[in-house]
């Protein structure tokens, strides 16, 4: 009896690769992180210096990356990568972490920004239709959005 060998079809070009790469890197946080970077550092410098130590940081970690997949041109990544370094249980207590808790973390603050900036936007807008009652309007939309943020 012969045996065949299966062998996985590519589906993903590089292109696409690249393009879930950078969504998942930048996502949420652009929107998030340039405020709380540059209200820690002081300077306009001080924001440019941290972003070009991150970019650097980010480029070792990709390069790091490149040498393991080339090394190891195996299917699963991270999970073949900690099995192959630290065992079978490093590598699956991992695996259950990124699925219950890194990638669903990710999509909360996804939903957490979105809403948020629904918000403003909609806030905005309402302020503007309703400029001559400004302050009335203003506190009642600030005790609507504490309502709403914190849950009561």
């Amino acid at each position: 009896m012969d045996t065949i060998a299966v062998i996985p079809k590519t589906t993903l070009r590089l292109v696409d690769a690249i393009t879930l790469i950078v969504g998942l890197m930048v996502s949420a946080g652009i929107f998030e992180m340039p405020a709380l970077v540059a209200a820690n550092t002081g300077t306009t410098w001080g924001v440019i210096r941290v972003w070009l130590m991150g970019g650097v940081v980010s480029l070792l970690g990709a390069l790091c990356y490149a040498e393991l997949a080339t090394t190891y041109p195996q299917v699963g990544g991270n999970y073949y990568y900690l099995k192959r370094a630290f065992g079978q249980p490093i590598a699956v207590l991992f695996a259950w972490a990124r699925m219950t808790v890194i990638q669903t973390g990710a999509i909360a603050l996804l939903a957490f920004v979105f809403g948020r900036s629904l918000l403003a936007l909609v806030f905005s807008v309402l302020l503007e239709l309703a400029a001559p009652n400004y302050v009335t309007l203003q506190r009642k939309l600030q005790v609507l959005l504490l309502a709403s943020t914190t849950g009561t």
